[in-house]
């Protein structure tokens, strides 16, 4: 299953959440808050290198990759909705 690190507040985080969301993607929500550090935001550094949001992480397919546009393209053509 897909996990996309994102911030609440963020907009770019929200267009993706709402692509996944509106087409019934499930997904592992980690949440980052980007103002303190905390253990997602500091597995977030880790792994991408760089606490950035959105992140998404396809660990089926071994895919890493910052950028709303990059995420959604990604989704759109890689992602089946769950039922």
């Amino acid at each position: 299953m897909i996990e996309l690190y994102h911030s609440e507040n963020c907009p770019y985080c929200q267009k993706v959440r709402l692509l996944l969301e509106g087409r019934g993607i499930a997904y592992v929500s980690k949440p980052v808050d980007l103002c303190r550090s905390t253990p997602i935001g500091e597995t977030l550094k880790k792994i991408g290198g760089k606490i950035q949001v959105p992140f998404l992480v396809d660990p089926e397919r071994g895919i890493q990759m910052y950028e709303s546009d990059d995420i959604i393209a990604y989704i759109l053509r890689n992602c089946v909705p769950q039922n």
